[in-house]
C-alpha cells in the first residue's frame, strides 16, 4: 500500500513538473466551446480527472470483490452446516449398523448354544 502511494506521489510531482515547464497558452476546442487556457492547467486537470476515473473504476471492481467475497463466506458457512450434519448422520448410521452387527452376533451365538 505505501508503495503504491510512493508511486503515485512520485508520478504526480513528474506531471505537475511537465505542466508547469510546458505553460504556454493554448486554443481549446470542444464541440461549440472555444477557451484560450494555459498549457499547464489543461495538463493537470486532465491529471485529476484520469485520476477520478481510476478511482471511481477501482471502487466498483472493489464493491465486486467485496461482493463475492460475502457469498463465499456464506456458501462456506451454508456448505460446513451441510458437512457437520451428513457426519452426524453417518455417525448415527454407523451406531445403528454396529448395534444391528452385535444384536445379530449375540442371536447367532444364543441359538448355536441351544443345539
Amino acid at each position: 500500500m505505501a508503495v503504491r502511494f510512493i508511486v503515485s506521489l512520485v508520478f504526480a510531482i513528474l506531471v505537475a513538473i511537465f505542466a508547469l515547464q510546458n505553460s504556454g497558452s493554448v486554443t481549446i476546442k470542444f464541440l461549440f466551446f472555444q477557451s484560450n487556457i494555459s498549457q499547464a492547467l489543461v495538463i493537470l486537470i486532465s491529471a485529476v480527472v484520469g485520476a477520478i476515473i481510476v478511482l471511481i473504476l477501482s471502487t466498483i471492481a472493489q464493491i465486486k470483490l467485496n461482493h463475492t467475497v460475502k457469498s463465499s463466506a456464506k456458501a462456506i458457512t451454508a456448505l460446513e452446516e451441510e458437512k457437520k450434519l451428513l457426519s452426524d448422520k453417518i455417525d448415527e448410521l454407523l451406531k445403528q449398523a454396529n448395534s444391528q452387527i452385535t444384536n445379530s452376533s449375540i442371536n447367532n451365538e444364543g441359538e448355536g448354544n441351544e443345539v
